[in-house]
């Protein structure tokens, strides 16, 4: 339970407040629903060919090999907040239909502009982050924990990678890799410190561009991001993204693959309704398992833990039939995610998932604006003076998120890349049988890194065809 408690009380990260704050020091880096289902004694399509898994996860980081040798002691302290559940009930109002964000790569993204502003314009970043009594140092810091943490990972997941076997267990270890870059244009170079600044915290590279030659531009930024997304996000520009009073683009890049601890077989996979938020019934790929896993029942929803190879796990949370899909997002908070989460037990469960492969494109202005964000997106009123003495007069002009999730038998894969352009102007199950997790209707899902205990993605499927 010490992991689940520590991973709460960090998930927290993406989270913001609000307050007045000028003039920081410069930051120093620091060493109604219809469900069909079927009594717990007779599940409906319960095949004896599914293998069940040999234990349950709960509450274990599990590795591919030795235990992974990583301090958390430089994670930064959390803040008071509820950016990720915030957000998403934002998106909830805003999206129609199926929707899928990683707060982290806001959160990474907008840290770096927040270092090129100042004023009110840092000071509504840092409360819309949680960090409204605290520094951009604080912010950096948090950051700066968080990418090192996952490269520590990431190295010692590499290193022991032939180690997965004495598991037994096939499919390859978890990868999280993050990148951020800055491209300005060469009418507006940036400071050095800013530029020193954003690759001290956050590894990012900085280059000079000729926008005005914008398929050269295109190219280098577009590669980057099929580069760093693996090919999951192809391009993040198109070339009417770019005008004349595109000055600069930050972007940051979040990309996460990994197969599930105890995989489900494809020829357990069947076609099987999916009922709809409008009621509507579609057939999809269900794929389904028995075994342990972490679960919890609250009062509204139930949520099932399962793990992947490494430290990352996806929880699934399915509203009860009375309560709607809308209902429970209304109703999330991270207080209720970590006291479910504290709740939690290993429970034998018969899983029912269905596949997808969706893919999301979200503009980010009128979110945040309706989490306090405002004055970056103003250009009588932003404040990026610390970015570049061309940067007086500049604003946010676009700030966008793409995402892609892909969920199959073997495990996950996800990515996002967010684009910042700057612009001149609790139940128990029986002995014998397991509970029956049927993900049949809408739900929500959420990546979480258990190590660093960040939500890497949060999204929710209310249709599929």
């Amino acid at each position: 339970m010490k992991t689940y408690i520590f991973a709460a009380l960090i998930t927290a990260g993406f989270v913001f407040a609000a307050c007045d704050k000028k003039d920081d020091p410069e930051p120093q880096p620091e060493a109604q629903q219809t469900t069909t289902t079927t009594s717990a004694s007779a599940p409906s399509l319960f095949l004896p060919d599914i293998k069940e898994p040999a234990g349950g996860m709960h509450c274990q980081v599990v590795m591919p090999g030795d235990t992974v040798s990583v301090d958390l002691s430089t994670i930064a302290a959390q803040t008071d907040g509820d950016f990720t559940f915030n957000i998403v009930k934002q998106l909830n109002t805003a999206a129609d239909g199926n929707f899928f964000l990683s707060p982290i790569s806001v959160e990474l993204a907008f840290a770096m502009l927040a270092n090129g502003a100042d004023g009110n314009s840092r000071q509504q970043i840092l409360d819309a982050f949680g960090y409204g009594t605290k520094s951009i140092n604080d912010l950096n810091n948090h950051c700066r924990s968080v990418i090192s943490e996952w490269n520590k990972l990431n190295n010692e997941f590499v290193a022991q990678k032939e180690k997965l076997s004495q598991y037994g267990e096939s499919g390859q270890p978890q990868t999280i890799e993050t990148a951020n870059a800055i491209w300005t244009d060469r009418r507006a170079p940036l400071f050095k410190e800013y530029i020193e600044l954003c690759n001290n915290f956050f590894d990012a590279e900085a280059a000079t561009m000729n926008f005005a030659n914008r398929d050269s531009s295109l190219s280098v930024m577009n590669g980057w991001c099929n580069q760093k997304t693996h090919g999951m996000i192809p391009k993040m520009l198109n070339e009417d993204d770019i005008d004349a009073n595109t000055i600069t683009i930050l972007a940051n890049s979040l990309y996460f693959k990994a197969d599930w601890r105890h995989q489900f077989e494809k020829d357990a996979t069947t076609r099987a309704d999916f009922t709809c938020a409008n009621g509507k019934l579609s057939k999809v790929d269900m794929m389904q398992q028995m075994g342990n896993y972490g679960y919890v029942r609250t009062e509204s929803f139930k949520m099932a833990e399962l793990p992947y190879n490494g430290t990352t796990c996806m929880d699934i949370i399915l509203p009860d039939d009375w309560t709607s899909i809308d209902q429970c997002i209304s109703q999330l908070s991270q207080t209720r995610f970590e006291a479910a989460l504290e709740k939690m037990s290993t429970e034998k469960l018969f899983v029912r998932l269905p596949k997808f492969d969706l893919n999301f494109n979200h503009d980010l202005i009128k979110i945040l604006n309706q989490l306090g964000v405002v004055d970056v997106f103003d250009s009588v009123n932003a404040n990026l003076s610390k970015m570049g003495s061309s940067h007086d007069d500049a604003y946010v002009s676009k700030a966008f998120q793409l995402s892609h999730i892909s969920v199959e038998e073997s495990g996950t894969e996800a990515a996002a890349v967010t684009v910042i352009m700057v612009g001149n102007g609790a139940v128990l199950s029986g002995e014998n049988y397991p509970i029956e997790f049927y993900v049949d209707r809408p739900f929500v899902y959420v990546i979480r890194d258990t190590q660093t205990g960040t939500i890497l993605f949060i999204g929710k499927v209310e249709e599929l065809n």
